[in-house]
Parts: C-alpha cells; sequence; structure tokens
C-alpha cells in the first residue's frame, strides 16, 4: 500500500509539473520572453501549450507518471531555447562588464611596472611581459565577441555565452604577484599592500 501510494505520488507530481510548466511558460512568453522568440516560433509554441493544456484535462487526465515526463520534455525542447536566451542576455553585459573592468585593473598595473613603481619592482619582467601578452589577447577576444554579438537579434541563439566569457578570463593570471615584495628597511616602513588578483571562475 505504501509503494502503491509513492507510486501514485510521482504520478501526480509529474502531471502537475506539466500543467505548471504550461502556465508559467505561457505568462513569460506574453511577458520578459516575448522578445526572444521569432514570430513563427512564439505562434507554434503557445499554440502547442494550449493544447498541451486541454490535454491534461482530457484525455491525458489520468496517464501513467512517464507519459507527463516525456510530455514535459517535449515542451522543454522548445522552451529552453528561449529561456536561455533571455538568461543570456540578462548575464552577458555584467560578465562583460566586468570583464573590461578586470582587464582594465591589470593594464594600470602592468602600466605603473613600467613606469618603475616602487610597490611592483619586486616582479619579474618576464613575468610582466606574459600578464601583459594574456591581457591583449583576451581584449582582442573581447572585442570580437561583443561585435559578433551585436550582430546578433535577441530571438538568435548569442555569438557568445556566459560560460566562454567566464573561461576567456586570463587564467594565467591567477596566482600572478601572490608573493610578498622582499622585505628591506623601506619596505618594513611602509604600510602593507597585499595585491592578490582575482580569480574568475
Amino acid at each position: 500500500m505504501i509503494m502503491q501510494d509513492k507510486l501514485e505520488k510521482e504520478r501526480n507530481d509529474a502531471k502537475n509539473a506539466v500543467e505548471e510548466y504550461v502556465y508559467e511558460f505561457r505568462d513569460k512568453l506574453s511577458g520578459p520572453y516575448e522578445k526572444f522568440v521569432c514570430e513563427k516560433d512564439l505562434q507554434g509554441f503557445s499554440a502547442l501549450l494550449t493544447e498541451t493544456e486541454g490535454w491534461l484535462y482530457e484525455e491525458g487526465e489520468d496517464e501513467a507518471k512517464q507519459v507527463y515526463v516525456d510530455k514535459l520534455e517535449d515542451l522543454k525542447k522548445l522552451g529552453t531555447p528561449i529561456e536561455m536566451r533571455y538568461q543570456e542576455a540578462e548575464e552577458r553585459p555584467k560578465l562583460l562588464e566586468e570583464l573590461g573592468h578586470r582587464l582594465q585593473y591589470y593594464a594600470a598595473i602592468a602600466g605603473e611596472f613600467r613606469n618603475k613603481d616602487e610597490k611592483y619592482i619586486h616582479i619579474d619582467e618576464m613575468e610582466m611581459m606574459k600578464v601583459e601578452k594574456c591581457v591583449s589577447e583576451v581584449i582582442e577576444w573581447m572585442n570580437n565577441a561583443v561585435s559578433a554579438q551585436a550582430k546578433k537579434s535577441l530571438d538568435q541563439d548569442p555569438a557568445v555565452r556566459s560560460f566562454e566569457i567566464k573561461l576567456s578570463s586570463p587564467l594565467c593570471l591567477s596566482g600572478r604577484w601572490s608573493r610578498s615584495a622582499p622585505k628591506t628597511e623601506l619596505s618594513a616602513s611602509r604600510p602593507k599592500t597585499r595585491w592578490v588578483p582575482y580569480r574568475w571562475l
């Protein structure tokens, strides 16, 4: 009896999941998701959601759990790309802005190093050259990504994904300059500055 109750609960949960998806996604299609789907796909998906709602209260009212699971999976095949475009449009500008700020941060430090700022005299020349090369490569990648994305409309899959922006972060910088400058009488009297670059992933 307990097992039967458990199976019945799972069946009802699967059915409710389909119903919730239909109502929630239909509302979003007329709201925040509207710009992220072309008119043709919008009409087709809206019709499918309406059809699924009717099915739930008619021939689909008392189906097996797997039938509901499959039905939800079919809906998600159409809904997930739309949801992804919306989420990417929300996250991408913030990540690009953050990436830009961090690149400026490292570029400014490299500039101070070239101007012989005593804060960075302990940094090896070859190490700084690697950092400058890394920053330059990421700036080029970011500019190309922004240019490619500008050619895309909101209802198209993005040219660059948020995870790619995170992965493009200059890993070659991680852990650099984490060591302190060699102690001297001068540095001992100077206020201590702890400089540890961001880890971007």
